[in-house]
């Protein structure tokens, strides 16, 4: 039987692989303008006008898997205009769940903990760059609260990695700080923040950055 989803009929290599499994619109925390569908326990479907956007995901995604945590391709198809990225779920909460943001503390070390994980991931083989900015280091690019997964206490991973790539790592900082302020509703714990990854503000890069 054809599958369509919001009047979008699905190519047939990506009916097959996911017949029989729940299919679940997922509307919380993204604003790409994507459609993005969870199937079953095992996979995570975003349908795009924007073959580009989904194309960059793509890549991003194979080059770090192994190195860090992020959902792994399964299958890219193309049907009537629009592109199907088909790639495994990543396990874990976002950092928006209220248990995180009722512990600004541990919020903080996770925060952490994912910087560093995301700026440790060796360029040399890099030839994917992130586009607003110049740098040497490996960036996320939308380092955001709900793009930050987690799972007992550690980061799982990372999602919504289509602007990652080599980069100023200014870039992440002023998000990261800005999506703390947002979710908190406050700056209270901005410092606290600046002293656990060992940096100090600098107004011109957030501007800049948090303006794009």
């Amino acid at each position: 039987m054809e599958m369509k989803r919001n009047g979008i009929k699905f190519p047939t290599a990506i009916e097959e692989r996911i017949a029989g499994k729940e299919v679940a619109e997922i509307t919380d925390n993204h604003c790409s303008g994507d459609l993005v569908y969870r199937v079953g326990n095992d996979y995570i479907l975003k349908i795009s006008d924007n073959r580009e956007r989904l194309l960059r995901e793509r890549a991003v995604n194979d080059f770090l898997t192994g190195k860090v945590g992020v959902s792994e391709t399964v299958l890219f198809a193309e049907e009537a205009g629009y592109a199907f990225y088909l790639k495994s779920l990543l396990e874990g909460d976002t950092l928006v769940e209220k248990k995180y943001l009722r512990d600004p503390g541990e919020l903080v070390r996770l925060l952490t903990q994912a910087m560093k994980m995301i700026h440790s991931v060796d360029t040399t083989d890099c030839n994917l760059r992130n586009s607003d900015s110049e740098g040497t280091c490996f960036i996320h690019g939308d380092f955001c609260l709900p793009n930050i997964l987690v799972k007992n206490g550690e980061v799982t991973g990372f999602i919504d990695t289509e602007a990652a790539g080599v980069g100023d790592p200014w870039m992440d900082y002023a998000w990261c700080i800005w999506s703390l302020e947002h979710n908190l509703g406050t700056d209270q714990y901005t410092g606290v923040l600046l002293d656990a990854l060992g940096i100090q503000f600098d107004r011109e890069k957030f501007d800049r950055y948090t303006s794009l």
